[in-house]
């Protein structure tokens, strides 16, 4: 059987109806039943305090938390600063020993035609 012939045969049929008197029967019932109480868990003392206490440190943990990775960005932060520094330390010291490893030079003087300089890397016998 297909779906779509269902529905005529379903309507089809008869509808049920409660017997008479049902509604008040079931309110009846209903209201004879003492009514149900809810535990009062929060009226004891110590359950409170557990609660607060529970509540408190795992508001700790998360501060805690927090704060350590705060911390923990600070010093990386500090630490990439000071490895900048020591590369351009490092590029200038660099620099520097190039310097001195160029053949060294020295200017005895002169006068407003002549400028007298010495390449010493030439001289013979040069120990640099």
């Amino acid at each position: 059987m297909e779906d779509h012939n269902v529905g005529p045969l379903l309507r089809e049929l008869p509808r049920e109806r409660a017997r008479e008197g049902f509604t008040a029967r079931v309110v009846a019932s209903l209201d004879s039943q003492p009514p149900r109480q809810t535990p009062k868990v929060w009226r004891q003392p110590r359950l409170v305090f557990a609660a607060a206490a529970l509540a408190a440190v795992v508001a700790s943990a998360g501060i805690l938390q927090v704060h350590s990775g705060r911390q923990e960005e600070i010093r990386a932060a500090e630490a990439r600063k000071v490895l900048q520094e020591l590369r351009s330390e490092h590029e200038s010291l660099k620099q520097e020993l190039r310097s001195l490893s160029e053949p060294p030079v020295v200017y005895l003087g002169g006068d407003e035609e002549v400028d007298l300089v010495v390449d010493l890397s030439r001289a013979q016998n040069a120990n640099f």
